[in-house]
């Protein structure tokens, strides 16, 4: 049985609005997809993470990248779900992803380009150059907390914090010891 890690969600204080930290859970798991073309599937990360008090869901999924219409080493896919009438209008946009050791730690951002595919629906195309890649991969094997900020559709900002801790710790390992397999053959 999975167990959920922490997960805080912050919104930014406004002129009509309180700043909020509402706490949550996220569960952490190792899922089987493809890198991308015709590939077979091999070990991904998925992150589910639940926020109760927002109703506010992300599904993430970290990937490799094998598609070379893609200039990226690695793919973060994230699903935003947001209630009907969500009061930010849903989720608009992601900016930097960011790795930290704690939760109070400002984070070193993770190297690549967000872009929006749809409503609530993001992709980041981290850099494949091999300094860039070698970075993001320290930071994804380091670090134990994953900071995604947001935007919502009124301009209003928010933080998704997660905690990796022991179970997710174990995810991100296997993921990143089959995937190093994988690119030095």
């Amino acid at each position: 049985m999975p167990v959920g890690q922490k997960a805080i969600f912050y919104e930014e204080r406004t002129s009509t609005a309180q700043g909020s930290a509402e706490p949550g859970s996220i569960v952490w798991s190792l899922v089987q997809e493809s890198p991308g073309g015709n590939l077979p599937p091999e070990p991904a990360i998925r992150a589910e993470a639940t926020i109760p008090g927002k109703d506010v869901q992300l599904r993430m999924t970290i990937r490799r990248n094998t598609d070379q219409t893609l200039p990226a080493s690695h793919i973060i896919e994230m699903i935003f779900l947001t209630p009907e009438g969500f009061d930010g209008g849903g989720v608009d946009n992601i900016l930097r992803v960011a790795m930290k050791s704690s939760e109070q730690d400002a984070g070193s951002p993770l190297i690549g380009i967000p872009a929006k595919i749809a409503d609530g629906f993001f992709l980041v195309a981290l850099n494949d150059t091999k300094a860039d890649e070698d970075a993001n991969l320290t930071l994804l094997r380091g670090q134990d907390w994953i900071d995604v900020p947001v935007v919502y559709k009124t301009g209003r900002r928010a933080l998704l914090t997660m905690e990796k801790g022991i179970p997710g710790e174990k995810v991100f390992d296997e993921a990143l010891k089959a995937w190093q397999t994988k690119t030095a053959g």
